[in-house]
């Protein structure tokens, strides 16, 4: 049974990101720098324990080839505007880095850069089944601090140090579901205020936490407490809206995560075409474009059949088989 409250959360955790790829100052994207730990709590929270082989079997299906797929159709896009901007000649020159290892310099194109979460959330899950199996899962959290200590900055290694990192998230989720944790507290607006001013004061002191090359502020342990006032905002969040039109707005947003982290950029970014320097405009008009982008995927999330949104963002075993699938994306209609 799905618990409407989580496809609303995650529904806000990928319009934050959004946001916080819109070319927001500094000042306010530190804020927001500490929710990816909301991802990895909710996945824990929905993990089911299962045979290894059909476990592996979805984050190949879910996670690794959806990577891939975007990660090549990025690099098209990139190189065939490249093509008219003029901006590298090595274009390709860290594909197999990125494929391989998860390995995201800023020479990656921007298109693709946010992709790198999938590879480390396919990297995070295997590991945590790995415990499961091995039932050595209640030594995350101490690995979790020994990698957030110990390793700080990226390396060519799959992604292991920030997978161990977040995964103290992914196993607070599951351990609170089995202890029968509902997605909802008594009082989510006290939570709310509380756990805001925690995470403003975390965020001042502790600086970016920034997950993708493994460097987590200032003071690295204080990423812990900002990140878990990211859980209690986004649930506290959730819960609070009360209408039904809203809750539907960010539900539709939820249930396309993967598509949207992999698009949230080309689509937008098509209007790029338009402006003398598209830059100098984002960074002038971030707010005005954040709405606009927004705008966009909404409307494409809601037009565009479910068939092709799975082909588009490389889920390919979810394709309805039908005689005629042209006829089924025809009149297909989205929830």
């Amino acid at each position: 049974m799905r618990i409407r409250e989580i496809d609303v959360s995650k529904g806000i955790l990928i319009l934050m990101i959004i946001f916080v790829h819109s070319y927001i100052p500094y000042s306010l994207a530190v804020y927001f720098s500490y929710i990816l730990a909301s991802f990895m709590f909710i996945s824990g929270y929905l993990f089911k324990d299962g045979k290894f082989s059909k476990k592996f079997e979805k984050i190949v299906l879910n996670l690794l080839i959806p990577f891939v797929f975007l990660s090549l159709v990025g690099y098209i896009i990139y190189y065939i505007l490249n093509i008219f901007i003029g901006y590298s000649n090595s274009v390709f020159s860290n594909f197999l880095d990125f494929v391989i290892f998860g390995y995201s310099t800023f020479d990656v194109p921007v298109n693709v850069l946010p992709l790198w979460y999938l590879y480390m959330f396919a990297v995070a899950e295997l590991i945590f089944i790995l415990f499961i199996k091995l039932r050595i899962i209640h030594f995350i959290p101490i690995l979790s601090i020994l990698s957030t200590l110990l390793i700080n900055e990226q390396t060519k290694f799959f992604k292991i140090g920030v997978a161990l990192h977040g995964l103290i998230w992914f196993y607070f989720g599951y351990i609170l579901k089995n202890k029968g944790f509902k997605f909802k507290f008594k009082n989510p607006f006290l939570l709310f205020i509380i756990f805001s001013g925690l995470l403003s004061v975390v965020a001042t002191f502790n600086g970016f936490d920034d997950w993708r090359i493994n460097s987590y502020g200032n003071y690295p342990l204080l990423s812990y407490f900002g990140e878990f006032s990211s859980i209690i905002l986004t649930i506290t969040i959730a819960q609070m809206i009360r209408s039904d039109k809203i809750k539907r707005f960010f539900e539709l947003f939820g249930k396309n995560t993967i598509f949207l982290l992999g698009y949230h950029i080309v689509l937008p970014g098509t209007l790029a075409v338009f402006v003398k320097d598209p830059v100098q405009f984002l960074e002038k008009y971030w707010f005005f474009y954040y709405i606009l982008a927004v705008f966009i995927l909404y409307l494409f999330l809601k037009l565009v059949p479910e068939n092709l949104i799975y082909l588009l963002e490389g889920r390919f075993y979810l394709l309805k088989k039908s005689s005629n699938i042209n006829e089924g994306w025809m009149f297909k209609k989205r929830a």
